[in-house]
């Protein structure tokens, strides 16, 4: 069993509270903690080793298991759960978005499809919403979907087909998602999903309950999720991304 943990901290100090609660967690459980910064993870000062689980934010662990030879794809939307999306959602580039946008033109809502997300999803339908893309080539590839009128959204903690906890990040917090159709989702999603991972779901304003994404749980922030349960949520889906699952 790992007894040890690499947790990021940047001039000192946590990078945000994701960290500090992974710390407690892990701490409170006994296991021995060291704390390297960025640069020193990409210098290999790091010692990254597969039975040292490694927590920070989405490019520190990434480049963590890198360096152990195991790559990773976003989830995103799975194929299983596309009857839950209740909305088209494609690929495309930001060559074909611009190509696309009149003034005003048709909205589309884009994020990147790239690992490492250079940017937050959002709404494009006009030329101005264009100017901040300026900087990203366009061959860059993105997903697309028509803008969805959520007015809640929620993530769902999954580990090992259980969930865990459950955080709300947007919009209303008194619209709760229907549970029935989130256990759906989860038991749909259970022969190809990882042991630990968030799927965020909303709520439009007529009360469906739809999909919104499905993230890995590797680096994933913990949304109010406690320390023994934010701890054991990662060190579950390092264990088996690097092969030392029991």
């Amino acid at each position: 069993m790992s007894s040890s943990v690499i947790i990021q901290k940047e001039r000192g100090e946590f990078v945000n509270a994701n960290g500090f609660n992974a710390w407690r967690g892990f701490d409170e459980r006994g296991y021995e903690t060291h704390f390297f910064d960025w640069e020193q993870m990409t210098s290999g000062v790091a010692p990254v080793e597969r039975d040292t689980i490694t927590v920070g934010s989405v490019l520190f662990v990434r480049r963590a298991l890198q360096r152990l030879g195991v790559e990773t794809a976003p989830l995103d939307y799975p194929p299983s759960l596309a009857g839950y999306l209740g909305r088209k959602i494609w690929q495309t580039s930001w060559a074909e978005v611009r190509s696309q946008i009149d003034d005003p033109g048709k909205a589309v809502f884009v994020k990147p499809v790239e690992q490492d997300k250079v940017f937050s999803g959002y709404i494009v339908s006009s030329f101005r919403d264009l100017i901040r893309t300026a900087k990203w080539p366009g061959a860059m590839r993105l997903w697309a979907s028509e803008p969805f009128p959520f007015v809640s959204e929620w993530r769902f903690f999954v580990r090992r087909g259980e969930v865990v906890g459950v955080g709300h990040y947007k919009g209303d917090p008194l619209l709760y998602p229907d549970a029935s159709v989130v256990r759906a989702a989860i038991d749909d999603y259970s022969g190809e999903a990882p042991v630990a991972f968030g799927i965020d779901f909303g709520v439009v304003e007529a009360g469906g309950t739809y999909l919104v994404e499905v993230n890995d749980g590797f680096s994933l922030g913990c949304l109010g999720l406690g320390p023994l349960a934010y701890s054991g949520f990662l060190e579950d889906r390092w264990k088996q991304l690097v092969g030392t699952a029991a």
